[in-house]
């Protein structure tokens, strides 16, 4: 460990191995981290096991050639251990693929070299054999009518599970591991919820202790690809998840990239992955694309038999249950949904979602409101929040809400400097163009504005 620690960055090569398969429903994801001379000095074997029974006519070279996408994509969160100069990919790599991997250093991880203060560690040096091109797949126009939802217990995919099952005969419910907010949103949907368990190497977590580097990495791009896994074994036609247009929105310039938390939820990664898995047989898509996560919140204002349930907070998925919380009230996240659900239900309800808890009113929590309304040209938070504007957009419809217009928070001059006219609002509720879905999905989300 210490000598992997050590090493210059320069000498080490970071090797992604092919992915195995017990032929059942366990992948292992294999990595190497070699020093000088090809000395290995460390080694890890990530586990996925996808849910559910598989079907015999399972397509096994798609399969395989997604597995090996999703070993490039998992990779990233041993790379960063020791951001090592070069990454090396035995069994090859198309053209496609290495765009792929290229833009998921470069981008996925441009949080975690910012904040690290590592800008080398996007621009690794690629070594893999050239490997030929996949055909381009016929894809269908056809709606989805056997997918897979991705649900986290959040206002974002229950909206989506609202609209899709309206569309769609046949849906279930996909996580990556299991939690309680997951679960309670599946009960209440009454929808059947399938979870594939995603377990990291245990020797990643001694290397961090040990003082390796760490930060965020492109999750969403990594359970994706395990969501078509699970639909390709089992015989789904769809895998869809509820990235908005706002996550395409970063946090600041640096290095040459744009850093964007969100970058695994926006459009770009959304169109890699979809290049890449996209076929006759299965679909990619984020249903809630066209829309800001404003307009998201106030279709989610609407299904308040939700409310008791859902949650935004990270805390409620903390590694410790007994550190597990629905609402920490302490957090980017919590401020945002505060914010920005406020002006669509009236303050009772407001509160009990919070067990009581005006965040508005915490002196505490000012800075971290003041930084989701850009106030003072403060960065936004790395964390899933909305833009800017919409944040100013709903601080304004906060202010004409009978149930806050007389808050002291909006008296605040900081606060009250962001308020913002009628064009900012409604620019928060315009359908955006850019975005993958069919048709019949398409009338759909423009219902829900």
């Amino acid at each position: 460990m210490t000598s992997l620690l050590s090493a210059p960055r320069t000498a080490l090569t970071f090797r992604v191995l092919e992915p195995g398969f017990d032929g059942e429903a366990t992948l292992s994801l294999r990595y190497q981290i070699t020093g000088p001379e090809g000395a290995v000095l460390a080694e890890f074997d990530e586990t996925v096991v996808l849910p559910g029974e598989a079907v015999a006519e399972r397509d096994e070279a798609e399969f395989t050639r997604i597995s090996r996408l999703l070993a490039l994509a998992a990779s990233a969160s041993y790379y960063k251990s020791c951001i090592p100069a070069t990454v090396e990919v035995p069994g090859g790599l198309s053209a496609a693929e290495r765009r792929f991997l290229v833009e998921l250093t470069r981008q996925g991880l441009a949080e975690f070299a910012y904040r690290n203060d590592v800008p080398e560690a996007l621009h690794p040096r690629i070594v893999a054999p050239e490997l030929p091109e996949t055909p381009a797949a016929r894809r269908t126009d056809a709606p989805p009518r056997r997918p897979l939802i991705a649900v986290g217990g959040g206002k974002d995919s229950i909206v989506t599970i609202e609209a899709v099952r309206a569309l769609s005969p046949d849906v279930t419910l996909f996580s990556v591991n299991e939690y309680e907010p997951i679960r309670d949103t599946a009960t209440h949907a009454g929808l059947p919820l399938t979870v594939a368990r995603r377990r990291l190497d245990a020797r990643l977590f001694d290397l961090n202790a040990a003082g390796a580097l760490n930060g965020h990495v492109p999750v969403t791009a990594i359970n994706s690809l395990i969501g078509a896994l699970t639909a390709l074994r089992s015989g789904y036609d769809a895998v869809i998840f509820s990235n908005e247009a706002s996550s395409s929105f970063g946090n600041l310039h640096w290095e040459g990239v744009d850093v964007n938390h969100q970058w695994s939820k926006g459009i770009e990664c959304e169109s890699l992955v979809r290049d890449l898995v996209d076929g006759p047989t299965l679909r990619y898509l984020s249903f809630l694309r066209p829309l800001s996560e404003l307009a998201i919140t106030r279709q989610f204002a609407r299904l308040s038999d939700y409310h008791p349930v859902f949650t935004s907070c990270n805390r409620a998925f903390h590694l410790d249950a007994g550190k597990r919380r629905r609402w920490c009230g302490d957090c980017p996240k919590c401020r945002f949904v505060f914010l920005c659900l406020a002006p669509f239900i009236s303050r009772e309800a407001m509160l009990a979602i919070f067990t009581g808890r005006d965040l508005l009113a915490d002196p505490t929590q000012r800075e971290g409101f003041l930084e989701l309304l850009n106030a003072g040209e403060r960065l936004k938070p790395f964390e899933c929040v909305g833009e800017p504007d919409e944040c100013r957009a709903a601080l304004t419809l906060l202010s004409r809400h009978p149930d806050w217009a007389d808050h002291p928070f909006l008296a605040d001059p900081e606060v009250a400097a962001c308020l913002v006219g009628d064009a900012v609002i409604d620019a928060s509720f315009v359908f955006h163009d850019a975005h993958f879905l069919p048709a019949e999905f398409e009338k759909a989300v423009r219902g829900l504005l």
